[in-house]
């Protein structure tokens, strides 16, 4: 029965976007034998504009976007839910589990605990901001763990080019005492978890991108626990 519901929520036009998060092309492929349907790329200048929008009001049928993890997490795709109301589309949203969720519960760590989340870019000529830095110092001030995101463009970066940023942006090496939790894949056959100091995870093996980044802050005793026997 699982085809015939998903062909009756997805419709005729399906769309898949790939730059918020990485979705390799071979569980693309799958999921088109499993509906026996094509999915159709789309670039993030599409997703951005008005395609979906204009595709809506003459297809027959419906229309879907397929997203990695939970899709309004992304503020592109709640832009697009906003420009479907103005335009009078219906839409129907399936909710994922997120990196938000998925990363905290597997290094064990208390989700109330966390504070705002930081993301790095990835440095580029004449960009090369370090706001992020100082959402960690804040959490870290408040006793509060941070998610750390990391650049999906133009490729997902990788976990210890992220490490090399923040010992450079840590001027006051406020972290040179501190473990990080580094996620790599989560959900997948491979997930890895690491925790360690920012030197001995340089020299480790951590796995393959998606990466994310936990840095702890005040650690109740179970989670203590849970990250030196737990992780690897």
């Amino acid at each position: 029965n699982l085809p015939k519901k998903v062909e009756l929520i997805l419709g005729n036009e399906i769309y898949i976007e790939t730059y918020t998060n990485l979705i390799e092309q071979e569980k693309i492929e799958s999921v088109e034998k499993l509906i026996n349907k094509k999915i159709k790329k789309l670039e993030r200048k599409d997703v951005e504009s008005k395609f979906l929008i204009e595709r809506a009001k003459v297809a027959k049928g419906n229309i879907a976007l397929l997203v990695s993890g939970d899709p309004l997490i992304a503020t592109t795709h709640v832009a697009l839910l906003v420009d479907a109301k103005n335009a009078k589309i219906e839409t129907k949203i399936i909710n994922n589990s997120s990196i938000y969720t998925a990363a905290p519960g597997k290094a064990g760590l208390q989700m109330y605990k966390f504070g705002k989340t930081a993301s790095i870019p990835t440095p580029r000529e004449n960009y090369n901001p370090t706001s992020w830095f100082d959402i960690i110092k804040e959490n870290l001030g408040h006793g509060a763990h941070t998610l750390v995101l990391l650049d999906t463009e133009p490729k997902p970066m990788d976990a210890k080019l992220a490490l090399e940023l923040i010992e450079k942006t840590d001027n006051n090496k406020i972290l040179n005492n501190k473990k990080l939790v580094i996620v790599s894949r989560v959900g997948e056959r491979n997930e890895k978890i690491s925790y360690g100091a920012i030197e001995s995870l340089k020299k480790a093996s951590l796995g393959k991108p998606p990466f994310a980044i936990i840095v702890p802050g005040k650690l109740h005793q179970l989670e203590e626990e849970y990250l030196e026997g737990c992780t690897r």
